[in-house]
């Protein structure tokens, strides 16, 4: 059994202050229900999660049934709705690949590629694909269902430089224990003409704001860091990065907005969800920095 350590952050990953105050106390409401505190950055607004796991202790944090990107469970409405609105997302995610590459093919990186749809997805547009992926049972469910041989972490650092067209990272950067340490790869390993894909939650969404502590896009301890488009600028400009266009996923709106319900316990909690997730994707057309994910497209800065 791995040894349980927990990680302290005294220093802003993103700006390098040493000033943070609690912001909030929230649950796990996926596997261990315990509670984590989310300290803030005074200096740049920037959000992290204070005494989570370390790499080797975390992995029991994601044993569960539920955690659909790693099982593809269909199991109860909220999960059979996901399924649904992939299906949907896959599509989008490949017209962002096809409208921010200078190529119709070449080598894709897709990190955190849970069960392997979307590398499924581009390798039937004629992209050349490869996955990293942490979950072993990930991995193989991906080689069983679409013949695909997904990687695992440590795979990341073996990459040579400057040979990925496109590097995908869908809801995956909030999860990794070594933020800065990524990004500064990611650059490394990006062509200079390249493009960098990241989708994240947005700690600064109307649903965020109106659910507070039961935000399910909160997900401690699992997810570490916790964006909104400000800090994540900050974030980008230290790694040499700039930012192209930023993207809404009005999906995500709907589906965390129902795990939300499910967290406070709601009555009829998955119709109460889809109502204010409706009301929530309606307020965001008009202000899509305040959609509850937004994927960023970045280029490096030449």
């Amino acid at each position: 059994m791995a040894e349980i350590s927990n990680i302290y952050i005294n220093i802003c990953p993103v700006c390098g202050s040493m000033n943070s105050t609690h912001f909030l106390e929230c649950k796990d409401y996926l596997a261990s229900k315990e509670t984590f505190e989310i300290e803030k950055c005074q200096s740049c607004g920037f959000a992290f999660t204070q005494n989570f796991p370390s790499e080797k202790a975390i992995g029991r944090y994601y044993e569960a049934p539920e955690y659909v990107s790693h099982s593809d469970t269909q199991k109860g409405i909220i999960n059979r709705l996901y399924h649904i609105a992939r299906k949907v997302a896959l599509k989008s995610k490949a017209k962002i690949v096809k409208k921010y590459t200078t190529k119709k093919s070449g080598l894709l990186l897709d990190i955190g590629s849970g069960t392997g749809y979307f590398l499924n997805k581009m390798r039937e547009k004629k992209w050349v694909v490869t996955g990293i992926e942490k979950s072993e049972d990930a991995r193989l469910f991906a080689k069983q269902k679409f013949n695909i041989d997904c990687q695992d972490s440590e795979y990341l650092y073996n990459i040579s430089p400057k040979t990925k067209d496109v590097i995908s990272m869908w809801h995956v950067l909030e999860h990794l224990e070594h933020l800065n340490t990524v990004m500064e790869h990611l650059r490394k390993i990006l062509k200079d003409d390249g493009t960098l894909i990241i989708a994240l939650p947005n700690k600064s969404s109307f649903d965020a704001e109106f659910y507070k502590e039961y935000w399910a896009a909160y997900d401690v301890p699992r997810h570490l860091w916790h964006f909104s488009p400000d800090d994540f600028k900050y974030l980008i400009e230290r790694h040499q990065f700039e930012l192209i266009d930023t993207k809404p996923m009005h999906f995500d709106t709907f589906y965390i907005s129902m795990l939300s319900e499910k967290n406070k316990g709601t009555t009829l909690g998955s119709l109460v969800g889809l109502v204010r997730g409706g009301i929530f994707f309606l307020k965001s057309l008009n202000n899509k920095k305040r959609s509850s994910s937004l994927t960023y497209i970045l280029k490096k800065k030449q």
